[in-house]
């Protein structure tokens, strides 16, 4: 515990970190972050809380605390991290931001342990999500793609809505929106948008049902 609250004030008084409205009830820091977390931070990035915005990192009250391995948080040149409200971000899990990418979090979500976010341009998760154990989200594909000489797109912005519940193991792909309170299945490969209260499973996913109601 004392190595933790160590860890948080050094986060909290980083010139990195851009207090814009910090949340009150945990001693007025922004973070509390677990001691064995990893930083790889460029001195041009920048951390944003809004909204009475608070975030632990790497510290969670799960049956799998202990065992996942540190957290780990890397920042490019001019990348930026918002997060806007609460939010809670699982052991041994990895978000990276590239070279002028950007990720934002909505307030009262979290994602368990192991999850992987990474944007090479923009990775919007809204309000109140919940992702579940080893989600991946990127909106890129990291290596290049031709068809008959004319590459591929590369990037696209991934934009998941409110209240989204996303199951362990899913991978949500570049350029995908995903509708409010959908359900994304365990395992699942998302590769297209998928519509506001629905749910999907499979590789690649497909709508299995509409009009459902998600109230984690």
């Amino acid at each position: 515990m004392p190595f933790h609250m160590m860890r948080s004030f050094a986060f909290h008084f980083s010139r990195r970190v851009v207090k814009n409205s910090v949340s009150k009830q945990y001693l007025g820091l922004c973070a509390y972050v677990n001691a064995n977390c990893i930083f790889d931070i460029d001195r041009s990035a920048r951390i944003e809380f809004n909204n009475n915005g608070f975030l632990v990192l790497g510290t969670e009250r799960s049956s799998f605390r202990g065992w996942v391995g540190p957290s780990k948080l890397y920042m490019r040149e001019n990348s930026k991290l918002i997060f806007n409200g609460y939010t809670q971000i699982g052991g041994g899990s990895l978000v990276w931001v590239l070279e002028n990418g950007r990720i934002e979090f909505g307030g009262g979500g979290f994602t368990a342990g192991k999850s992987i976010i990474i944007a090479k341009e923009s990775v919007k998760i809204g309000n109140n999500c919940q992702i579940a154990w080893g989600v991946t989200i990127s909106d890129h594909d990291f290596h290049r793609t031709f068809t008959e000489g004319v590459q591929n797109l590369e990037t696209a912005p991934v934009e998941i809505g409110d209240g989204v519940w996303i199951g362990m193991n899913a991978t949500i792909l570049k350029g995908v929106r995903v509708g409010e309170r959908a359900i994304i299945g365990a395992g699942s490969v998302v590769t297209k948008d998928v519509p506001a209260f629905s749910m999907v499973v499979g590789s690649p996913a497909k709508i299995v049902k509409n009009n459902v109601e998600f109230y984690g």
